[in-house]
């Protein structure tokens, strides 16, 4: 599991599959949440957690 903010939203932005299942990023604003290689659109920063 990674914890590290900066690693797992360059493995969103990136729509990396190797991150698939070691975490899932939650968005604030929408309530909506994806693994990384989700192909939607990458929220802002402020707006998720991991």
């Amino acid at each position: 599991m990674h914890t590290d903010f900066g690693t797992c939203y360059q493995a969103a932005t990136d729509k990396d599959r190797r991150y698939d299942g070691q975490f899932v990023t939650a968005v604030h604003t929408t309530g909506i949440y994806c693994r990384p290689s989700c192909p939607a659109r990458l929220p802002h920063a402020e707006n998720v957690s991991f």
